[in-house]
């Protein structure tokens, strides 16, 4: 069993591409019966081979921590979506966790920090990055994307909008809250700049960006006094 600390943020991925069905169907054993419903209303294969990959992911997770076996994790939603553990046993209740997937890769983080999100997104999506930036972003960012050629520009604007994400998700709001009002600049050596909406405090905000593969990012936004600690592991299906 592996152990967090109160200053451990730990990060799983996997990469799902090379996937085949009987992976799927594997993890598709511990999901709940709302989760498998929701599995197959996505049309293609590939989306469905994610959510079934990420679900487990998380279950398999949050297991490694914990005396609880994957199918038994039960969550519940606030109004806007974010989940959280369904458990009357305190110390399950205080772990934050979030997960995220796009298409061949699924992450998901887990800290016992008052809120954490996580968002991954591959740079390599046909996206019209200028003018999404151009609509949603705040004006600094979307300076700072012009000044750019076409492939920074994509890898940058994906970093920006993992971050944005994240912390709308640690907020636990999602997407519903506004892109252009959280503001960010990453800067040599991966330093990380926040201009938070108002009512927001900075000093209790802490991100980081990973390169899962050259051409994904995975941004994590995490909300606690302390500096937080992050470890990435990669998670291998054949050997869960």
């Amino acid at each position: 069993m592996l152990t967090l600390g109160p200053s451990d943020v730990h990060l799983w991925f996997c990469r799902t591409q090379h996937l085949g069905d009987e992976a799927v169907a594997a993890a598709s054993l511990s999901l709940s019966v709302e989760e498998r419903s929701r599995r197959d209303r996505f049309h293609f294969a590939a989306d469905r081979r994610d959510f079934a990959i990420a679900h487990d992911l998380l279950r398999r997770t949050l297991s490694r921590y914990t005396g609880v076996s994957p199918a038994d994790w039960q969550f519940t939603k606030n109004k806007y979506g974010k989940p959280s553990i369904d458990s009357r046993d305190p110390h399950l209740a205080a772990i934050s966790f979030s997960l995220s997937h796009t298409r061949g890769l699924v992450a998901c983080g887990v800290t016992l920090a008052e809120a954490l999100g996580v968002d991954v997104e591959r740079a390599d999506r046909s996206l019209s990055a200028t003018q999404i930036a151009e609509r949603y972003f705040s004006e600094q960012e979307a300076a700072s994307l012009r000044r750019q050629s076409d492939e920074p520009r994509r890898v940058r604007f994906t970093e920006l909008w993992t971050l944005k994400e994240a912390f709308w998700k640690a907020v636990g709001v999602g997407l519903s809250g506004s892109l252009a009002s959280a503001s960010f600049q990453v800067e040599e050596r991966r330093t990380i700049r926040f201009d938070p909406p108002p009512g927001f405090e900075p000093a209790a905000w802490h991100f980081s960006l990973f390169d899962l593969d050259g051409n994904a990012r995975l941004g994590v936004a995490v909300h606690d006094s302390k500096e937080p600690h992050f470890t990435l592991h990669e998670h291998d299906p054949g050997a869960a």
